[in-house]
């Protein structure tokens, strides 16, 4: 019997620490989610990217704080518990991991930005960045519009996932024989915004200057090819 309780006993315990990891982090809208910060005095908001993303491009007011950082456990001694915290990263990935384990330290609101930094430069909030020039709307038309077809590889330097499609988009374009070209997100935000680029990596296929095709995620090269290939069936056909 006492074996019996023992093991309910430690049930009991795991499953506690197990719903105090799992505490619901809040859920907004990333209108209502940039209303609570501008409402806050002194926003406590956290960018989980590395030092070097968060030097290309930030939210105002945001100080890094990696997880794997050795200063990371100072640095969420030195918050406020009481008041919101706002936690980002540039999906949800590495946020959602922070974001959790602020709950479980007893923090009382942590909001994660939905869709990360990326959704937020795609959807046109302001952000403070290093990059002084980008390409405009007239520039990137005139890019893809002097092509019959052209992929363009919407991503960052800094995003796993982009990192992955990068060979992958490349080696569509070699087979199929189209070019390509490469847009730095988060250098060129006022174009992922007039664009909608609200996810990265994001893949897209022009024809004569107009997008034909468009996939997000991480996907096979098949997916690209079979879009290109029919792209350039069709241009046969009509000739």
């Amino acid at each position: 019997m006492k074996k019996l309780h023992i093991v309910i006993a430690i049930g009991l315990i795991i499953t506690s620490i197990q719903a105090i990891g799992q505490q619901n982090v809040s859920k907004l809208t990333i209108d209502a989610l940039e209303a609570k910060i501008n409402q806050s005095k002194q926003p406590q908001i956290i960018d989980a990217r590395s030092a070097a993303e968060f030097e290309q491009i930030h939210l105002k007011n945001a100080v890094v704080l990696n997880k794997d950082s050795v200063k990371a456990a100072e640095q969420i001694g030195a918050l406020d518990k009481q008041k919101p915290v706002f936690v980002y990263a540039i999906g949800n990935a590495r946020s959602a991991i922070l974001a959790k384990r602020l709950k479980a330290l007893g923090f009382n609101e942590v909001y994660e930005l939905p869709g990360g930094i990326a959704n937020w430069v795609g959807t046109g909030k302001p952000v403070e960045k290093s990059a002084k020039k980008e390409l405009d709307l007239t520039a990137f038309n005139g890019l893809v519009g002097k092509e019959k077809l052209i992929l363009v590889d919407f991503g960052s330097k800094y995003c796993p996932g982009c990192i992955k499609m990068v060979p992958v988009a490349d080696s569509a374009a070699t087979e199929t024989g189209v070019k390509i070209v490469k847009i730095e997100v988060f250098d060129n935000t006022k174009l992922t915004h007039q664009l909608k680029i609200n996810v990265i990596p994001n893949i897209a296929l022009y024809k004569d200057g107009a997008v034909v095709w468009q996939k997000e995620g991480i996907f096979p090269k098949s997916e690209i090819t079979k879009a290109v290939k029919a792209s350039q069936a069709l241009s046969a056909n009509l000739k």
